[in-house]
Parts: structure tokens; C-alpha cells; sequence
């Protein structure tokens, strides 16, 4: 329900507030409500929605003619939010906030920009002091994998003509944003048309995602916002042409919004992962959509209903989603993806120099001694240099916040003081006898993570 909200509110203000025209707000409605990647993000329950409202009030907040100090102030504080919501969505406002502090023309915009990033500067503090790391886990089991540059940036093409073949409307609207605003030499327009381009770059680097069109809702609703800018057909009859066009691409895709009904289900036979790319949303639509559920649906949490009648224990596992919701506190679920475990994050990815699995789910090998020293308590690590710097990571997981121990354990961690104690040959290229045998690993649930 927030996340419909959010998303009404979101395309409600490009249209009334932003766009130049009531024929350039429609327009911009009509093809929000056409991409594929847009809609099926808007009610997705990830924070989608909430960077797209948080990237049109910096955008409208941006396009005031005023460079003062107020508009700075209020610019730095909302792309603060966008960072707080998610980090790498910052990489979309800073030429818009670069720009306007360079139209502010006075040393003190610089400080006006600091004050505006407050909320993300004390949501770091925070973050370090209580988590004992200014990023999520997710970054550090994520983007320090070991895999190359290279591997990834061709995983990242691929991710661009994935969306262009289940979605083309999403990003030819992207490119055509960026051409126009380039080509009508609209300073204020290139510049927050640079801040897509970024973005775009940065999708390649990191390879892309393993949900199809999800990283590209951003800067889509970012280019939205620029072309709502752009000169609009004044006649009605005129605006039909693009608004046709736009429904046309949108028919394009392969799940249509327009013809989206309760029949939208995942086929194992024809439905095959685009190079570890897949539509997530149809794969678990038939299980957790809204148009077709009903009281007493029963929802994918077998698994994990079942781990929390036998009580307390330690599991590896590949999916965690809706089997570590419901198999409740008492299981304690190893990640051997490392999405939720500090340890297995940290090591490199198994074979990551050859690495050619799913993108997003980069498999590590699970250290031998590491499920027994959850078990029981006592360090049973074969890998005494592993043991030290798991005794470190303890230090920062789990001693009274404020202790003196914990914060130097958390500087020395975050300046990479202990780094050398990870022999990263041994576990990107492991011998058998350190590998937990696939019987070992559970996947009860697991869905389209495998």
C-alpha cells in the first residue's frame, strides 16, 4: 500500500507540478504508466517508489530560476534523502546539485550543501557506530567480489539488451531524454540528463541486476522528468502522435501493462533467465500478487514454517527471503551468497577470476569449522588468520555498542587493517575438502534465486 502511494504521488507531481504543460504532463503520465520496468517496480515493496518521489521534488526543486541559498539548501537536503534511500541513487542528483551550486557563484554554497546533506551525514555516524560499517552488507558481498572489471561490465551489456528485448520503450525513452536535452542546449536540462548518463555507466560497471529493468526505473524517471520539460505539441490532435507511439512501445514489451490480468505466470519451459537476468515479478506473481489473492492463499513459507518447529539451529542456505521470515530468530541461517552474513561477504567470490554464474548471487565457499563455531560457541576454524578476523568481526557484531574495544575494532576493520588476514587464493580457488558437500545446503523455497 506505501508503495502504491508513494508511486501515485510520484507520477501526480511530475504531471501537475513539473511538466511545462498539461499536454507534456499527460504525455509524461502516459508513458510512465506504459513502461514495463516502471510499474512493475511501483508496487514492488523496494525502494523504487520512494527514489522516484524523492528524484521529482529535487528535480522540481532544481528547476527553480532562483539561485539562492534557500533552493541550495533545500536541493542538498533532498538529494541527502535520495542517498539515504539508497546509496547509489546519488550518483543521479549530483550534476543537478554540482550545477546549481556553481550558479549560487558564492564560497558559501559549500556550505550550504554540507547542511543539506546532514541526514545522510548523520545516518553514516550512525551507521558506523551501530552497524560498524557505513555500507549495507549487501555492498560488501556484492561489489567486492574479486571477479574483473570486464566480466562484469559485458554482464552489464547484457542487463541493457535484456531490458531492450523484455521492455524497449524504458530505455529508448532513456535515450531519447538524453539526445533532446543535449540537442535543445538546455544547460540546466544536460546537466540532470548527465546525472542519467552516470548512472547508466555505473549499471555497467557493477554488471547490472539479476531483476530485469529494475535499475533502470531511476534514471527512466529521471528522463521522464527531463522530456516533461521539453516542447509539447500545442494542438491535441498533434500530442496523439507521440502518445500512440508511446502505447505502441509499450505493447512492445513482453508483459504489456495494459493487458497485465491474474493469468501472468512464470513457464519453466518457455521462461528461461536471460543470462541470470529474469522477470522477478512474474515468476512470483501466481504466489504473491495482489490481483489474485485471496483469504487463506497459501503463500510460499513451508520451508521455513517447518525449520521453526524444530527449534534453535544453524543452516546454510542460498535463498532466505520468505524461509528466514518465517523460520523466525531462533534459526540462524548462513548466506553462502553473503547477502546476510558479515564473514561469507567478505570473502571472494568462488572461482571469481572465471566467474560465469548468476549476477547478483556471487557463491562463496563456506570456511570448514565456520557452521560448528556457530554451534557451539567455540572457535573450531581450520583457518587460524580466518579465525582472527572473524574473532574481529564478533568484536563489531556483537560487544556493547559503545565499548573503547569495538570502536578501535571498527576503525582498524573500515581502514582495512585486518584485509591481509583473508588468504583470498585459498577461498576464490578452494580445495574440495573445504567446500560443504551440496547435500549440506539447503534450498527449501528458493524460487528464482537459485
Amino acid at each position: 500500500a506505501l508503495s502504491i502511494l508513494l508511486s501515485i504521488w510520484a507520477v501526480a507531481w511530475v504531471a501537475i507540478r513539473v511538466a511545462s504543460s498539461t499536454i507534456s504532463g499527460l504525455l509524461a503520465l502516459v508513458l510512465l504508466l506504459s513502461s514495463k520496468a516502471f510499474v512493475d517496480y511501483s508496487t514492488s515493496g523496494l525502494e523504487n517508489p520512494l527514489t522516484h518521489l524523492l528524484l521529482a521534488y529535487a528535480f522540481w526543486i532544481y528547476l527553480r530560476s532562483e539561485a539562492d541559498r534557500k533552493n541550495l539548501l533545500l536541493l542538498s537536503f533532498t538529494s541527502s534523502l535520495v542517498a539515504v534511500n539508497r546509496l547509489d541513487a546519488l550518483v543521479l542528483v549530483l550534476p543537478m546539485l554540482a550545477y546549481s551550486t556553481f550558479r549560487y557563484r558564492r564560497l558559501s554554497g559549500i556550505l550550504w550543501v554540507g547542511l543539506g546533506f546532514l541526514p545522510l551525514i548523520c545516518w553514516e555516524v550512525f551507521s558506523v557506530l551501530y552497524y560498524g560499517f557505513p555500507f549495507p552488507n549487501t555492498a560488501y558481498a556484492k561489489l567486492h567480489t574479486g571477479i574483473p572489471g570486464l566480466r562484469l561490465a559485458k554482464q552489464g551489456a547484457l542487463y541493457f539488451l535484456d531490458s531492450l528485448d523484455q521492455d524497449p520503450l524504458t530505455l529508448l525513452a532513456i535515450a531519447a531524454a538524453v539526445i533532446f536535452s543535449f540537442l535543445l542546449k538546455d544547460r540546466q536540462l544536460r546537466w540532470a540528463s548527465l546525472g542519467v548518463v552516470f548512472y547508466l555507466l555505473y549499471i555497467v560497471k557493477i554488471g547490472g541486476d539479476f531483476m530485469s529493468g529494475r535499475f533502470f526505473t531511476a534514471p527512466f524517471f529521471l528522463s521522464v522528468l527531463v522530456l516533461s520539460r521539453l516542447p509539447a505539441p500545442t494542438r491535441k490532435a498533434l500530442a496523439m502522435v507521440p502518445a500512440s507511439l508511446i502505447l505502441v512501445l509499450g505493447l512492445a514489451a513482453s508483459t504489456p501493462n495494459l493487458l497485465s490480468n491474474g493469468r501472468l505466470d512464470w513457464n519453466a519451459e518457455t521462461d528461461r533467465f536471460n543470462k541470470g537476468i529474469a522477470d522477478e515479478r512474474k515468476f512470483y506473481f501466481q504466489r504473491t500478487g495482489l490481483l489474485i489473492v485471496e483469504r487463506g492463499w497459501e503463500m510460499p513459507d513451508k520451508g521455513g514454517r517447518e525449520a521453526r518447529e524444530m527449534g534453535p539451529g544453524v543452516e546454510v542456505k542460498t535463498t532466505l527471503g520468505f524461509y528466514g521470515y518465517h523460520a523466525g530468530p531462533d534459526r540462524h541461517l548462513v548466506d553462502i551468497w553473503g547477502i546476510a552474513d558479515p564473514l561469507i561477504a567478505r570473502l571472494p567470490t568462488y572461482g571469481a577470476t572465471q566467474w560465469t554464474n548468476r549476477i547478483g548471487h556471487f557463491t562463496r565457499e563456506i570456511p570448514e569449522g565456520y557452521i560448528k563455531t556457530l554451534e557451539t560457541g567455540v572457535d573450531s576454524f581450520n583457518d587460524r588468520d580466518l579465525a582472527e578476523f572473524y574473532e574481529n568481526l564478533k568484536v563489531i557484531t556483537q560487544d556493547p555498542v559503545f565499548s573503547w574495544n569495538r570502536m578501535r575494532t571498527i576503525w582498524n576493520m573500515n581502514r582495512g587493517a585486518y584485509d591481509e588476514l583473508i588468504d583470498r587464493e585459498r577461498y576464490m580457488w578452494p580445495s574440495n575438502e573445504g567446500l560443504l558437500e551440496p547435500e549440506e545446503i539447503s534450498d527449501d523455497e528458493g524460487g528464482i534465486g537459485k
